[in-house]
C-alpha cells in the first residue's frame, strides 16, 4: 500500500497525492466495463490508468513494467478503514502543503521492483 506524489497521481486525484493499494492480479477479478488512458512513466514503462466509462473514477492502474501486479485506487472501495501506508513514492513531487507520513520508507522516485512470486 502507498501514497504517491507523481505529477500524474496529483492530477489523476487533483489533489497532492493518490492512495493506491497494490494487488497480485491473479488475485483481483475486475467485472465490468472500463475506459483507460495510457502514459509512459518516467522509467519508460506504460502505466494504463482503468476508469469507470459512466462517472470518472479512477478505479485501477497497470505497469507493463510489473504486469503481476495491480494498482487499486484506495477511493474506490466503500470501506477504506483498512487501508495503512507501506511507502510513500515520488517525494520529490510532494507540494508543501500534502503531508504524508514520514512513519514508513519515503522514495523519491519509485522504487526498484520485487522480484515476481509465484
Amino acid at each position: 500500500m502507498a501514497q504517491c506524489h507523481c505529477r500524474d497521481c496529483q492530477r489523476a486525484s487533483g489533489t497532492g497525492h493518490m492512495s493506491n493499494a497494490i494487488f497480485k492480479l491473479a488475485d483481483v477479478e475486475i467485472v465490468g466495463e472500463t475506459a483507460s488512458y495510457a502514459s509512459e512513466a518516467d522509467s519508460g514503462a506504460t502505466l494504463a490508468r482503468h476508469f469507470c466509462p459512466t462517472c470518472g473514477s479512477r478505479l485501477f492502474s497497470v505497469n507493463s513494467a510489473r504486469p503481476w501486479l495491480i494498482i487499486m485506487a484506495v477511493g474506490a472501495f466503500d470501506d477504506t478503514r483498512w487501508f495503512k501506508p507501506q511507502m510513500v513514492l515520488y517525494t520529490k513531487s510532494r507540494a508543501a502543503w500534502d503531508h504524508t507520513t514520514d512513519q514508513v520508507p519515503n522514495f523519491e522516485g519509485m522504487p526498484p521492483p520485487p522480484p515476481p512470486k509465484s
